[in-house]
Parts: C-alpha cells; structure tokens; sequence
C-alpha cells in the first residue's frame, strides 16, 4: 500500500494546522481537497490511529478498559479544541480498529470528517515517542503501513515472533551490551 504523496502531503497540513491550532485554515484546507481526497485523508487518519493505539498498548489488540483510558486522555487534551470522549472512543473502537465505516459510527457528516482528525493529532502529540516530533512519529506509522501491506496472512505469526525475540534481545542486555541468555 503505497500512500499517495497528494494525500499525505495534504493530511499533514491538515494535522499540522489542527496541533498549531490554526483552526481557521481547516474548513478551507477540507474544501480544498474534494470528496476523494477527503476520504483518502480519512483512511489514513484511521490507519494511524489504530496504528497508535497498538504500539502504546505494547504491539497487542487493545482491551476495551485500555481504548477507553485513551479516548478519556485524547478528550482531555491540550490542543485547544473539544473532543468528547464518546466520540474519541467510538472512532478507536468502532472504526479505527473495528473497521465500521465512518457514516455508521457518525450519522453526523461533520463529526465523521473531524473526529477522525481530531483523535488521530492528538494521538500524535500524546503518544510520540520522547525526543520525536509528532510528523517524525508519523513518519515511522507510514513507512511500518507500508512495508506491512504486502505480507500475507502467513506472516504475521512470523513477524510477531520476531518482533518480540527482537525485543526480548534489547531487554536482556546488561549494561555493558552483552546479551543474556535469550540470544542464544
């Protein structure tokens, strides 16, 4: 899954302009990109939140206690706009990572096109790592979409092992860089 440089060029403007609270350029920044464009932003927005959600939780499915801790935390931000905290839920549980579409988790038109915005810049800023940028942490969510898009079924098991083998690795290393006993 290649993602279009139109859109993702557009869909960081528009993340940019929502976390530097230029509110104003939005609607026209929205008008601009047409229906299609639009609904490319929207997909992207829902691939990297879901994409969020699943790394803070530790490379696992989140459980339902944990979604709504993060829609309770992404409803309470600082960015100076209202999130409510059913809405932030309902777009991670139902779409992000329920894969209803967008119309059936929001009959309102308005909160299907900016829910999904919303919630995702705030996932960006809370939830980057320390010492990233919000667009450097995005970076990182397309380039890991991208290079997932081609597997098949088959590995995923085979990614997860080594992942976490990858992980364990970096755990068990004591202070001077020796690996313990999981490398062998």
């Amino acid at each position: 899954m290649q993602i279009d440089p139109r859109v993702e060029g557009a869909t960081r403007d528009l993340l940019e302009k929502v976390i530097g609270r230029e509110y104003r350029e939005i609607a026209e920044i929205i008008e601009a990109f047409g229906e299609r464009r639009t609904a490319e932003c929207l997909r992207l927005c829902l691939r990297a939140a879901g994409y969020i959600v699943i790394d803070i939780c530790d490379h696992r499915w989140p459980t339902d206690s944990e979604l709504r801790r993060i829609a309770q935390l992404m409803s309470e931000n600082d960015l100076g706009f209202e999130l409510p905290e059913a809405d932030a839920y309902d777009f991670l549980a139902r779409a992000a990572l329920g894969f209803e579409p967008l119309a059936a988790v929001f009959s309102d038109g308005e909160k299907a096109g900016s829910v999904p915005i919303l919630t995702t810049a705030s996932l960006l800023v809370a939830y980057r790592p320390d010492g990233q940028h919000w667009w450097e942490y995005l970076d990182v969510i397309q380039g890991g979409l991208e290079e997932a898009a081609p597997l098949s079924q088959a590995a995923f098991p085979a990614a997860l092992l080594l992942a976490r083998r990858a992980r364990t690795l970096v755990e068990s290393q004591d202070p001077a860089g020796r690996a313990g006993p999981a490398s062998l």
